[in-house]
């Protein structure tokens, strides 16, 4: 009996040691599987860099991974030059200077070719000033167009009163004055947009949508003060605003009447009126 307790103990014991024995074994199984990786991943990493060393070595004209590289920097204005089209305009052969216009005047510019359709056809081009006399903006504006013919002595600058002739405002999308517009084949092609009135910024106008260039030197003289655009607002009476002015006021006066106010207003007075009557007469006869 205590031969069979003892060897019962000894297998008991037996069969511990052994499970010891593989729990170990496996925990170092991963350690062992992790240095193994290590020691395989060391050549893969080699044979990486040495493809991405043959692959940039390669012309930089092959994309061979279809992803653009954004290290070299792209020129955006040669790209936005290169899709601008520019009117071709036809040299004009007069005088240099701007011409004071009317509409019929204007008209005859406008006249469109009907061979033309389309802005690389070569045609007449011309720049108009829509402005007014009253307008302090305008004559801000005026010595900078005056100087503008001696920039571009190859192209037509005239000037028209848009209050005068408001007919052109609503076809070409005049709305307010000064406003700066180039016209190819008699039609609008450009508006100046900018916000001050320099000869710089109307040459940079010009050259951005024709592409000539102005004259070297090119500026602001004494005389352009003088015309043929005005510098100096006109201060006399403007004969359609004080019509609009007495329109207003009567429009204002008729409704008026037509109110239950001015009835009160006259039905109070009549009735004061006869009051004095009344008293003045029952005076008298006292």
């Amino acid at each position: 009996m205590f031969f069979n307790k003892h060897s019962l103990l000894t297998l008991i014991i037996l069969s511990l040691f052994a499970r010891s024995e593989s729990v170990e074994n496996t925990e170092n199984a991963p350690e062992e599987n992790i240095n193994n990786d290590t020691i395989e991943e060391t050549p893969l990493n080699e044979v990486v860099e040495a493809n991405v060393t043959e692959i940039d070595n390669l012309p930089s004209y092959l994309n061979l991974t279809g992803v653009t590289h954004t290290d070299a920097p792209t020129n955006v204005t040669e790209t936005t030059n290169s899709t601008v089209k520019y009117v071709s305009c036809i040299p004009n052969e007069g005088d240099p200077q701007v011409h004071l216009v009317n509409d019929t005047e204007l008209i005859k510019f406008l006249l469109p070719n009907p061979n033309i359709t389309n802005k690389e056809t070569p045609a007449n081009c011309i720049a108009i000033l829509f402005y007014s006399k009253y307008c302090p903006f305008s004559s801000l504006a005026a010595p900078h167009f005056n100087a503008l013919p001696r920039a571009f002595p190859t192209l037509k600058m005239v000037a028209i009163n848009a209050m005068w002739y408001h007919i052109f405002n609503a076809q070409n999308g005049v709305v307010g004055v000064p406003s700066l517009l180039l016209f190819h084949n008699g039609k609008p092609v450009a508006k100046f947009n900018e916000s001050e009135y320099t000869l710089e910024l109307f040459s940079r106008f010009i050259t951005k949508h024709t592409g000539i260039s102005p004259e070297v030197k090119s500026y602001v003289t004494s005389a352009d003060f003088s015309g043929p655009v005005s510098s100096i607002p006109t201060k006399e009476d403007d004969m359609l605003l004080l019509l609009s002015w007495v329109f207003i006021v009567v429009c204002i006066a008729y409704y008026f009447s037509k109110s239950k106010y001015w009835s009160w207003i006259v039905e109070t007075v009549q009735n004061t009126w006869r009051e004095s009557e009344a008293q003045a007469q029952h005076e008298h006869a006292e």
